[in-house]
Formats: structure tokens, C-alpha cells, sequence
């Protein structure tokens, strides 16, 4: 690793990346700081875990102790304001001040780039494919956008003899002064490109200009690379026809493939579900049956995209088959918080239309019959005018749609819609869309709906970037046992 700074403040630590560098310089041995406007589970005991001190709100003279010293190091949060009191502060002590993929960069990144990008899927691609090179024994270091459940470090630093580096590689801008998407950051060696639907049109306003920002990322990928890419996604077909590297396709549909795969998955073989390589030679052939535990049956095209890349590079299927049968998914990925026979409380990261869908689309083919109740709270780049048509289909498998109070965020150029706002220009597309701006009252609302005594299953998901305010943590004391 590159030598440590002492000191590292980090402004915004409540991020699931922020916080998981915390983590990691503090097993790195510095100390660590961090501010932010507020915290709420999971990463407030994720930064308690690892006792990490944490400040509520921003002040300048968190960047001077008591001995007048000053940290080495300052890590923003990409879209925190240049108007923040303790980015000003930093300036003004001319301390050295620097985003999370430049930090990725430097402490994280090795010579063989190994990064997962697309619209969705991302985190636990790079969850799945981290444990299986664990389990190989493989020297790695990784970052992964998503807290695991036992919240083990989601972030290692490489050593001196680190060969991979595993990245989950996102296509939003780096920050308000660099708007780069984050992954041109990471000296991409290997890729795997899960997916590529239309988001974040306060970045891309078109479909064509984020397709072709994955088309000049795609062309950077060296000659000795390796892409692996999904056969079922037509944009990302057509992107990775631009690349200079070997590419290899993999389907979890081979039916409806744009490219032949040459890996797919066989979900009616017996007695488990299949990943099989088999091309065109029969020399080829290669059959990897494997038990999923986690829900959510669009895993199983996360698995495989994880897998493909892991055997690729060398990696006994033994070890892709242990893991895909011990791992215990991400939380805040379709995390169930609270079960009974009659419902499901549910927490999820699908914070824009494109995630949402896949969720809902996840929830209705494991539970074909439960009443769906979706409480939906959008990132940033989805609270625009540009976003609005990326809505037209996302909530369609839910019975119900509730949007609550929205997070609200630092002062930038764009307009952003506030919920009512939100919902008024949504009304085309759906009639079953409510807003309850009150915590409490959405909360109540809620415990009503469960207790009806009605027949119906019921699946309550959270959906959102956000905390959600500790709702959550509230209906889970309301229905703890």
C-alpha cells in the first residue's frame, strides 16, 4: 500500500464508499475522522463497529486538534458543495484535498484492473467475485458499493504484491469539478459489463450520450484484456463491439441473446441450475452446477457474470460453486428485515427507475401473489425533467407506490423535483402513486396495512440511497417478537 497518511478526514463518511475507506485506513493504521449531516443505520453501526468518531453536521474546526494540527489527508464526497464549511476550511489550510475514485486510484487499484460497470447489477457482481478469489487464496484488493452482513471491510488496500484489484466501476461523475465518470479512474484491465439502461440524465440527457460514454470506456480497455459482457443486453452488444480485447458473452437467456454466448445458464437442469461453457467446440464444454440461498432469482445472472470472469482468469470452479452456495448477499440488496408468514419488510438500493424495475421485477417472480407496496425515494440525477421518461415502466409491478418526504440536497445548478413535484409530473404514467411527507404518518400507515388481517401476503420495500429516516428500524421494533 501506498505509505499512510496519518491523519484522514473524510467530509460525507456516511456514503457506503466513504465509510468503507474509513474502515480501511483505519486498518491501515491512521486515524480517522468524519463528518456528515446526519447517520442512520446500516452505516452508523458500520462505523461503530470499527469505532470510527463521527460528526453530525460540518464544522471548520474539526479539520485542527487540540494540539493545532491538521489532517493529511481530506476525502470529499464527490457532489458535496464547494460552499461546504469544512471543504473551505481544508482550502484555506492548504491540506491536501481529494474525491473517493482518486483515493481508489492510488490505494486501491493494481496492475491487473479487474472492474465491474453497468447501470445495475454492480455491487454484487463484485461481492461474489471478491469472495470467490478469496476462497482461491488469491491476493486481492477490492472495493464494493454495498455493506455485506456480517459488515466485514468492504474496501482493502493492495500490498507491494497484489496482482488484482477488484472495482466496482460507476458511471456517475466523479464530482462537481471533475464530471468524468467515476470508472475512467481505474486503469481497467478486465471488465465486465453487466448492463447499460439509460440513467442519470442530469449527466447524460440523452440515451445515446451514456451509451457512447460506455463506448469510450470500452475503448480503452488494452489489447491484452479481457471484456466479459452480457449477451441479454442489446446496448451493451453494441458497445462492446468497439473493443480492441478479447470479448466473452455470457446469457441467463440464451433464447434472447443479441450475441451467441459462449457461457449461459440452464435453469432446468437437474438437480440444481447450471453455468455451462460451450461455444463451438466441444473441447470446450465446461459445466458448473451451483445452489443459490439469497433471493431474488436475477442473482443468478450476477453469479453468473462473476463467475465467468473469476474461471477466466483461472480459478477452479470448486471454488465458484462454494461460494455461490455460502454467499449471503448485500445489504440493502432486496435485504429482508423483518419476516413472518403474513409479510415482508424489505430494505433496497434500487434509488433510480432502472433499479426499482429490476427489484420489483425480482419480488414478483419470487412472490407472484403478495400484494406489492413500494415506498421509493430517488438519487439525485432522478429528481429532473430529463428523468421523467426513464419512469414510465419502473413501477409497474408494484400495487401501490408511496413516496415519502425526500432527502434534501446541497445547493446545486439543476432543478430538482421534490416528491409532490415529482408525483405531479408522473401522473401520466400511474394513478397509484401517494405522498406522506411525515415520517410518522408513513410509518403508522404502514403498521395499518399489516395488521388488516386480510389473506394477502404483503411485501413492504424500501427503496432508495437513503436511510429512510430509521422507518425501518421503527416498524422493526413495532413488529419484534
Amino acid at each position: 500500500m501506498k505509505e499512510k497518511p496519518n491523519w484522514v478526514h473524510i467530509i460525507g463518511i456516511c456514503g457506503v464508499v466513504t465509510s468503507g475507506l474509513a474502515v480501511m485506513f483505519k486498518y491501515e493504521g491512521s486515524k480517522v475522522t468524519g463528518s456528515d449531516k446526519g447517520f442512520f443505520p446500516p452505516i452508523s453501526k458500520f462505523l461503530e463497529k470499527y469505532d470510527i468518531p463521527i460528526g453530525i453536521g460540518y464544522k471548520a474546526n474539526r479539520l485542527t486538534d487540540e494540539d493545532g494540527k491538521h489532517p493529511e489527508l481530506v476525502i470529499i464526497q464527490g457532489l458535496k458543495s464547494d460552499k461546504n464549511i469544512e471543504y473551505q476550511e481544508a482550502k484555506r489550510l492548504g491540506l491536501t484535498i481529494k474525491t473517493f475514485p482518486e483515493i481508489l486510484a492510488e490505494y486501491v487499484i493494481a496492475n491487473e484492473s479487474i472492474v465491474v460497470a453497468g447501470t445495475y447489477g454492480k455491487t454484487t457482481i463484485s461481492a461474489v467475485l471478491v469472495d470467490i478469489m478469496k476462497n482461491a487464496n488469491i491476493d486481492i484488493s477490492y472495493m464494493y458499493g454495498g455493506l455485506n452482513v456480517n459488515m466485514d471491510q468492504t474496501i482493502m488496500a493492495k500490498k507491494d504484491n497484489t496482482k488484482f484489484s477488484i472495482v466496482e466501476g460507476d458511471e456517475y461523475m466523479t464530482s462537481l469539478e471533475d464530471t468524468s465518470s467515476k470508472f475512467f479512474h481505474y486503469k481497467t484491465k478486465y471488465l465486465i459489463l453487466h448492463s447499460c439502461q439509460w440513467e442519470h440524465p442530469d449527466m447524460f440527457p440523452t440515451e445515446q450520450l451514456y451509451v457512447e460514454n460506455f463506448r469510450n470506456y470500452v475503448r480503452k480497455i488494452p489489447n491484452d484484456g479481457i471484456i466479459v459482457a452480457n449477451a441479454n443486453d442489446k446496448n451493451v452488444v453494441d458497445v462492446v463491439k468497439d473493443a480492441s480485447c478479447r470479448v466473452i458473452y455470457y446469457s441467463a437467456n440464451k433464447l434472447n441473446a443479441f450475441a451467441l454466448p459462449d457461457w449461459y445458464l440452464e435453469k432446468s437442469s437437474k438437480p440444481l441450475p447450471t453455468f455451462i461453457r460451450f461455444k463451438d467446440d466441444p473441447s470446450n464444454l465446461e459445466i458448473i452446477p451451483y445452489e443459490r440461498k439469497i433471493i431474488g432469482e436475477f442473482n443468478e445472472e450476477n453469479f453468473l457474470a462473476g463467475s465467468v470472469m473469476a474461471y477466466e482468469l483461472g480459478v477452479k470452479k470448486e471454488y465458484i460453486q462454494d461460494t455461490i452456495s455460502e454467499f449471503k448477499g448485500i445489504k440493502r440488496r432486496l435485504e429482508i428485515k423483518i419476516q413472518s408468514d403474513q409479510f415482508l419488510i424489505i430494505d433496497d438500493f434500487g434509488s433510480s427507475p432502472p433499479k426499482a424495475h429490476g427489484s420489483l421485477q425480482a419480488l414478483r417472480s419470487d412472490y407472484p401473489d403478495s400484494k406489492i407496496i413500494a415506498i421509493f425515494e430517488p438519487n439525485t440525477g432522478n429528481r429532473t425533467e430529463a428523468s421523467i421518461p426513464t419512469y414510465k415502466k419502473a413501477f409497474k409491478l408494484a400495487d401501490e407506490i408511496i413516496f415519502p418526504r425526500f432527502t434534501k440536497l446541497p445547493n446545486i445548478d439543476k432543478k430538482r423535483f421534490n416528491a409532490e413535484e415529482l408525483i405531479e409530473s408522473l401522473k401520466p404514467y400511474y394513478d397509484n402513486i401517494t405522498y406522506v411527507g411525515d415520517d410518522d404518518i408513513l410509518v403508522n400507515l404502514l403498521v395499518k396495512e399489516i395488521e388488516l388481517g386480510d389473506a394477502v401476503h404483503k411485501i413492504i420495500v424500501f427503496m432508495g440511497s437513503h436511510g429512510f429516516r430509521g422507518m425501518i428500524e421503527k416498524l422493526n421494533t413495532y413488529f419484534s417478537i
